[in-house]
């Protein structure tokens, strides 16, 4: 029974993580971005350096994880041992589950350095996009607003 209880929050974490981690597709833009009057440059990339963007930090990771080691702690001892038991499991779970919904919905980017036709030189960190990494020597357009700025291919 214990283990039937175990594997259903498993399954469950599992599918309220992939929901969560659900992300927009390149075109779509985010609802404060509607309406906004953007500047628009444009320039050749003189240099890239692949990085990463940082995951998310969410109460999906923390629950679920602390959910599943509650679970797992709790079918340790008998009694006030197994209490203690599914709260030290509780806690490293939850710990684990924030390890693991970071590391899950990291992205991979780009540092990209581009030669404005003004002169000027700026850097952009950027999220791979369908298109995969921009090249040295590639013409980009560079969309800078309020709400920061992003690149395009010309």
């Amino acid at each position: 029974m214990k283990t039937r209880h175990v594997s259903l929050l498993a399954l469950t974490f599992g599918v309220l993580f992939t929901a969560g981690c659900a992300t927009s597709r390149s075109g779509i833009y985010d609802r404060s971005q509607a309406g906004r009057t953007m500047r628009i440059e444009t320039g050749d990339v003189v240099a890239t350096s692949d990085t990463a963007i940082s995951g998310t930090q969410g109460p999906i990771g923390v629950s679920g994880g602390g959910l599943v080691g509650h679970a797992v702690g709790s079918t340790v001892g008998k009694g006030a041992g197994r209490a203690i038991a599914g709260a030290v499991g509780a806690v490293g779970g939850a710990i684990a589950g924030t390890v693991t919904e970071e590391h899950l919905t990291r992205r991979p980017a780009q540092e990209v350095t581009v030669k404005l036709s003004t002169g000027e030189t700026v850097m952009v960190v950027q999220e791979i996009q369908r298109g995969g990494p921009y090249v040295t020597g590639e013409r980009v357009q560079v969309l800078s607003s309020g709400a920061g700025t992003t690149l395009r291919r010309l």
